[in-house]
């Protein structure tokens, strides 16, 4: 575009008019396109022709540095790559002071200037530079200069065309930022729709991580993005998901690595919209890299990390974080949301596949069941099964903490919860069992009642498993005076009686006759029933039941008298064995109601 000069001859009437046509083109070419980089060309194109100066710039006022954006033809290859300090150069000094300056002949030599090879300033004897100051605010936004190879004097002509032209300039500029901020906001919404999208659909972590990882990094501007969750012994990250795929990042980080910061948001005490930070590392060449670090936290629970990488020369701004916590929040969500999924499938396995063994199923389901469940039916194993505390001792959380400290206490161990009762397959190898659980029932369960099995090897040993298990439970009551944990083995002659399930309407002479012996003793607090057991343990032997007992001799024969009376049994002449079978299966029906 070619325009009339602004310096020259000719009246007053043709200078005027010649501006009037000068400012019209700028006007022109500031309203043509939102693309600034046009405009700026075409501006530095008129102000060059309307001065007849030897180049002409346009400098953009960055993060205290001046950049060079627009330039005559013969420097636009210097565009995007000069620029320097504002602190520097004649450019610099009006930038600072927003003030207007000229220089008329041996610019060089003044020492507000800096030279600049890639200008051949040394060519250059005169120059003038205008702020460019914004409209609302008048924030300085760049600096235009012209220079001429001869010494010249810039009239007031040639000013006000140039103040004329910045304020034009410094509209477009304004006007290209609100256009690119509106189609980054868009964009930023639409990236956000597509990303809650992605979540919503996920149904697998596998599904979930790489969906987010691959969308943050466009939405960010970022290099790279990767999501590590919690390990099971909550002090180690391991990666789940990175974009861009194949990055070179560690596969496990330890807490301590990503700073005290990250460790204090798995307290309830941290607010999990303030749960990002930022970091700069700094990388094998030397530069540095500035880093997001996001944690992933629902109700106060830390489920793992995630790190945004800016790469060289990128800068985290506020939207940056905020649009991580928006993105962070919805993740943690939908991960939770997925792990408690995948937890209740994984619960509702171990309930059928246990049903299963306990029934003697199918060994090939069985065997299917348990490959699915990583479960070696071949390693030796026991069972353990755990009831409910007894009644007037309930504790609400007993199960849910019974079986954390299984599974923290034996590695591999299969266990299956339920409100009611703790089933468990427990690696027998190398270790007491016995010992270890009663140990995790008095650290976290002491009110339940868990019954062990003996150790079990191959599908079909676990029918047995489960009912020697279940068994204990049931005769706990029998062998323990209180709460606690035994063995199968423990159980005595009740586990043989324990398999004889009274029918329905079944008569017993003994059971009947003794029966009256337990109320008695209920009623009056005696200890009938327990002299009786005593007596036939000793097998009929006065003196050894009366020193068992603590009794003298006749205080032993005065209860047995009274036994006789209420049971209306004969003791010299009845079956002592018989009778100590039904002293038994009544008192572990007595138990078992119980």
């Amino acid at each position: 575009m070619t325009v009339s000069p602004v310096a020259g001859g000719g009246d007053a009437l043709a200078r005027v008019q010649r501006e009037n046509e000068t400012l019209y083109a700028v006007i022109k070419t500031v309203s043509s396109s939102l693309d600034l980089s046009r405009v700026l060309e075409g501006i530095v194109e008129i102000a060059t022709d309307a001065t007849n100066c030897h180049a002409a710039f346009i400098y953009f006022v960055e993060r205290d540095r001046v950049e060079l954006r627009a330039a005559s033809k013969s420097y636009s290859h210097l565009v995007g790559s000069l620029g320097w300090s504002i602190d520097e150069g004649l450019t610099g000094w009006v930038a600072r002071t927003k003030t207007p300056e000229f220089i008329r002949d041996n610019a060089m030599s003044d020492p507000r200037m800096k030279y600049v090879p890639e200008l051949e300033e040394e060519q250059f004897q005169s120059m003038v530079a205008v702020p460019v100051l914004a409209p609302r605010d008048g924030d300085v936004m760049g600096v235009i200069v012209l220079h001429t190879e001869a010494p010249r004097e810039f009239d007031d002509g040639v000013l006000n065309f140039l103040v004329h032209t910045a304020s034009l300039v410094a509209g477009a500029i304004e006007n290209a930022q609100l256009h690119r901020e509106t189609e980054r906001r868009v964009a930023t919404l639409e990236g956000l729709f597509a990303l809650a999208g992605a979540i919503s659909e996920a149904d697998t972590l596998e599904q979930l991580l790489p969906a987010v990882t691959a969308r943050v990094v466009p939405l960010l501007g970022v290099s790279g993005c990767d999501i590590y969750l919690l390990e099971p012994d909550g002090e180690r990250l391991r990666l789940r998901a990175a974009a861009p795929a194949g990055s070179e990042v560690p596969r496990v980080i330890g807490l301590r690595d990503v700073g005290v910061a990250l460790a204090v948001s798995r307290t309830h005490g941290r607010d999990e919209r303030d749960a990002s930070l930022s970091d700069t590392v700094v990388s094998g060449d030397g530069s540095e890299a500035p880093v997001l670090h996001a944690p992933l936290v629902v109700s106060g629970e830390l489920l793992g990390l995630m790190i945004v990488r800016g790469g060289e020369g990128h800068r985290f701004r506020p939207e940056h974080r905020d649009l991580a916590t928006t993105v962070v929040a919805q993740t943690a969500v939908a991960v939770k949301r997925i792990q408690l999924l995948e937890r209740l499938s994984e619960r509702n396995l171990t309930k059928d596949f246990f049903d299963d063994l306990a029934a003697g199923g199918e060994t090939v389901a069985v065997e299917a069941r348990a490959r699915r469940l990583r479960c070696d039916l071949q390693q030796a194993r026991v069972v353990l099964w755990a009831a409910a505390p007894a009644a007037g001792r309930e504790d609400s959380d007993w199960a849910a903490t019974l079986e954390a400290s299984l599974a923290a206490a034996f590695r591999g161990a299969l266990i299956e919860r339920s409100d009611t009762h703790v089933r468990a397959l427990l690696p027998a190898a190398g270790t007491d069992v016995a010992e270890r659980v009663r140990q995790v029932h008095a650290e976290s369960a002491p009110c339940a009642i868990v019954g062990l099995s003996s150790i079990c090897s191959g599908a079909a040993a676990f029918q047995t498993g489960f009912a020697e298990a279940l068994q204990a439970v049931r005769g706990a009551a029998v062998v323990r005076p209180a709460p606690g944990v035994v063995t199968y083995e423990e159980l005595g002659p009740y586990k043989y009686l324990l398999r004889l399930a009274p029918q329905p309407g079944q008569r017993d002479h003994h059971r009947d006759a003794l029966r009256p012996l337990l109320e008695y003793d209920s009623q009056h607090r005696s200890q009938l029933f327990r002299t009786l057991e005593e007596y036939l343990r000793q097998r009929g032997r006065v003196a050894s039941t009366a020193a068992a007992l603590y009794v003298h001799p006749n205080t032993l024969r005065q209860r047995l008298a009274r036994i006789e009376t209420i049971t209306g049994l004969d003791l010299e002449r009845e079956d002592s064995l018989t009778v100590e079978m039904a002293m038994k299966l009544l008192k572990l029906e007595d138990a078992i109601e119980r």
